[in-house]
């Protein structure tokens, strides 16, 4: 607190979220590991979301919802991100197969475990 005024208080730079790592921490706690029979209805409706291992999915979720086209357009260019095709469905997707997910609504983000 300043001597002018008693009730201000400091702020630490270090301490201050930008409103991206505030959309991360709020991601990363509702991730999940699902069921491919859980997400497969956002498949059938074309709002499901492949993910490519390797790319941060947390950090596409937070920049998609932030509508970050500079950071979202090169991973769709190179198909890191795309509707769930239904050739990786057909060779990868048993009732039980495990994906990591997070909603970005209108879409569900799913990277294989």
């Amino acid at each position: 607190m300043s001597k002018e005024n008693p009730t201000e208080q400091k702020t630490d730079s270090f301490t201050q979220l930008t409103p991206k790592e505030e959309l991360i921490m709020k991601l990363n706690g509702e991730t999940a590991i699902v069921a491919w029979k859980e997400i497969e209805r956002f498949f059938a409706k074309g709002n499901l979301l492949l993910i490519e291992q390797g790319v941060d999915l947390i950090n596409c979720a937070a920049d998609l919802s932030l509508d970050n086209a500079e950071a979202i357009k090169p991973l769709i260019d190179s198909e890191k991100i795309q509707r769930m095709p239904i050739e990786f469905v057909k060779e990868n997707c048993q009732p039980e197969t495990e994906f990591w997910s997070v909603v970005v609504a209108p879409y569900v983000l799913a990277q294989l475990k």
